[in-house]
């Protein structure tokens, strides 16, 4: 055997040793990135490809040559398509790779393999296949047809499309991941080359170099594996980024014209669609029913924020809108993020009604009715108008809790709140005082009718027994009532005469309306007929 072919056939056996190498490796971690999947058939292509030339080499007749051949196009025509898929993957493009794109880019490979083990019936990949005169080994040539021009170009087209977005790619991903672009950019390019140089006849002895230089090729690969985590930290594409994000996204112009947007952005703001690149995106609110400006009086490199309700679908959003910068600070744009506060928000507005209401009753309790009340005395002395406040208890509060339950006593509680309620104006505010105390201020109400409200509610009360499950409970109630009688009145004030005269109800049998006067004990109110 002639020891440079000898030499050659070493070198690309060693070839096929590295891609077996990498298919293994590729297989083991898998798990690590969705492009190990596409690197393993890559590899498996190549090995094929590599194994089959270094046998085709080996052989010593035509019909050896001529079955190795064949054997290694059941390789070559897939690894073209399987790098322009690594590619796409890498530089994060799946969209492109639908089951309908990916059976498109493999027909013209599968009809190749097809083609060149059916060669001998129809002879359109090669006119014919036959060993060179005046050669001391046995070396074959062959007359290309016309499906191997076909082969050719939509090769070297795969390659040439997968060089243009990795350089493409490079622009847009950091620099630390330039070690991992630049063997995957070399792996597509020098193939390349070397095929090109074959074709046009420049290659050693007229032998195809492309097994050669894919020795070089997966030692890079193996290179970038292990110093760079080509496999296992890939950079995730900004796209892809942009649209898995849960937040709508808005790019706008420094016009806050709409220059792109992400699928959030889409189903929160139910007018924006493609229709909506170039235009004013303050449109999108307006059209809602909104009137939001986002940059009148606004200077465009401060970031922004607002709180802003989305009326059709009643939920609450946080808008950002934080400035793009080019070279030398200037502005050429803005991003406008939507994050859905809605659960914040409820959040909020629970601890809220927890802050002033009775958790029991729903009704405010002890200190927020303190502060509200006192706000109308305040307002009501100055206005030199009336005010009232109804204090009251149930009766016998403590015996329906021993006899029945704590159960049926909320019951209770809840019962007295529901009657009380159906006789308040919406200026009245109700409160819960204490465990079985309610009080009720009245502004703009003088005494007299303060004692009719209060008189009202009792009868109603005796007359409404709380239905259980095992009988009717009668509960009633006693009060006090008690009105502003001078300008340096107080609430503290208000209440201790209210609650004189409540105590003056419960020492009179309960169930009654005593209203306090200054210097004089408090007084009955005449119960309803």
């Amino acid at each position: 055997m002639n020891s440079e072919i000898f030499r050659y056939i070493v070198i690309v056996s060693v070839s096929g040793v590295l891609s077996i190498i990498l298919t293994i490796y590729a297989y083991v971690k898998r798990h690590l990135s969705s492009s190990s999947t596409t690197f393993i058939w890559m590899s498996f292509f190549s090995a094929i490809y590599t194994f089959g030339h270094a046998f085709e080499l080996a052989s010593s007749t035509l019909t050896e040559i001529s079955f190795w051949l064949k054997f290694q196009y059941l390789g070559l025509p897939f690894i073209s398509p399987c790098c322009l898929i690594l590619v796409l993957q890498y530089a994060g493009l799946d969209k492109f790779l639908k089951l309908k794109q990916l059976l498109v880019l493999f027909l013209i490979p599968f009809i190749t393999s097809f083609m060149c083990l059916t060669n001998n019936f129809h002879h359109l990949f090669y006119r014919s296949v036959y060993l060179r005169p005046n050669e001391n080994y046995a070396l074959a040539d062959v007359v290309a047809g016309p499906w191997y021009i076909v082969h050719g170009s939509y090769t070297f087209g795969c390659l040439l499309l997968g060089v243009c977005i990795l350089l493409w790619y490079w622009k847009r991903t950091k620099a630390v991941y330039w070690k991992q672009i630049s063997p995957l950019l070399l792996g597509l390019v020098i193939p390349m080359i070397s095929s090109f140089l074959y074709l046009v006849g420049l290659s050693p002895h007229g032998m195809d170099p492309v097994p050669v230089v894919m020795c070089f090729t997966s030692a890079l690969y193996l290179w970038a594996i292990f110093s760079s985590k080509l496999l296992s930290l890939s950079p995730i594409a900004r796209d892809r980024v942009f649209e898995s994000m849960r937040d709508g996204v808005l790019v706008v112009n420094t016009a806050y014209q709409i220059v792109d947007y992400n699928e959030a952005a889409e189903s929160i703001l139910s007018r924006l669609n493609a229709s909506s690149v170039g235009k004013n995106v303050e449109l999108l609110w307006r059209d809602g029913g909104s009137e939001l400006t986002f940059y009148e009086n606004d200077i465009p490199e401060r970031e922004r924020s607002f709180e802003w309700l989305n009326e059709e679908n009643d939920k609450y959003y946080y808008v950002r809108i934080t400035p793009i910068f080019k070279a030398g600070k200037t502005v050429v744009g803005s991003i406008i993020v939507l994050s859905d506060i809605t659960a914040q928000k409820m959040l909020e507005k629970q601890l809220k009604r927890l802050a002033y209401t009775d958790g029991l009753t729903q009704i405010y309790n002890r200190s927020y009715f303190i502060k509200r009340s006192e706000q109308y005395l305040e307002q009501s002395i100055k206005a030199n108008k009336p005010l009232s406040v109804l204090l009251f208890d149930i009766d016998y509060f403590k015996k329906i809790n021993d006899r029945y339950g704590h159960g049926i006593g909320d019951s209770a509680i809840r019962h007295v709140v529901s009657i009380c309620q159906k006789h308040l104006q919406p200026t009245d505010i109700f409160g819960r005082y204490g465990g079985e105390e309610f009080v009720i201020c009245l502004p703009d109400i003088d005494i007299n009718e303060a004692s009719k409200r209060a008189e009202s509610i009792r009868a109603h009360l005796a007359a409404s027994p709380l239905e259980t499950s095992k009988e009717s409970l009668s509960v009633t109630a006693s009060f006090g009532v008690a009105a502003v009688q001078a300008r340096t009145d107080t609430l503290d004030t208000l209440l201790e005469a209210a609650d004189q005269a409540l105590y003056t109800s419960k020492e009179n049998g309960r169930n009654c309306v005593h209203i306090a006067y200054k210097d004089s004990p408090p007084l009955p109110v005449q119960s309803e007929k």
